[in-house]
């Protein structure tokens, strides 16, 4: 009998270890993986502050919305294409690129479908008047990538891809 409950608490003892284990090694690699997915620009205020350009879709609203949250319009660049934002987004600010791009989200979706690798989409989500009804608008980081259509989104390098 003692036999038999010391292998039923051994048992049980391994099993408590492989669960620890594989907890610790699951905590470790996304502790990792976030450090690296870290976007370069996070927010509005930071592209303000730093003087970066931003990028927008040709013929857009979304132009007035960056004047109207303060961006000078020299600091303001149009594209047309999905192409375009990639390579925008890949000089970066300081090389005739842009450091974010500002689109609305159908469109942001659209490019990031295309462009995923590198990019990424980060809030927060400006509420516009746009089209006849509420658009939204939300701040996106890139290390590569392109733009949705209802929302206005911000898209920006990362730094550890």
């Amino acid at each position: 009998m003692k036999r038999l409950t010391s292998r039923i608490v051994l048992v049980i003892w391994l099993f408590f270890l492989v669960v620890l284990k594989s907890s610790y090694t699951a905590s470790l690699t996304s502790m990792l993986t976030v450090q690296q997915l870290q976007p370069t620009v996070t927010n509005v205020d930071e592209l303000l502050k730093t003087g970066l350009a931003v990028g927008y879709g040709r013929g857009s609203y979304i132009k007035s919305l960056l004047e109207e949250l303060g961006f000078d319009t020299s600091k303001i660049k149009p594209y047309d294409t999905p192409e375009d934002y990639h390579n925008a987004l890949s000089k970066g600010s300081k090389n005739g690129g842009v450091a974010a791009l500002v689109d609305e989200i159908p469109y942001i979706k659209l490019f990031l479908a295309e462009h995923c690798k590198g990019y990424t989409m980060v809030g927060p989500i400006y509420k516009t008047a746009g089209f006849g009804y509420v658009s939204f608008s939300v701040l996106i980081n890139f290390t590569l990538g392109y733009p949705s259509s209802n929302s206005a989104l911000f898209l920006s390098l990362h730094t550890g891809v």
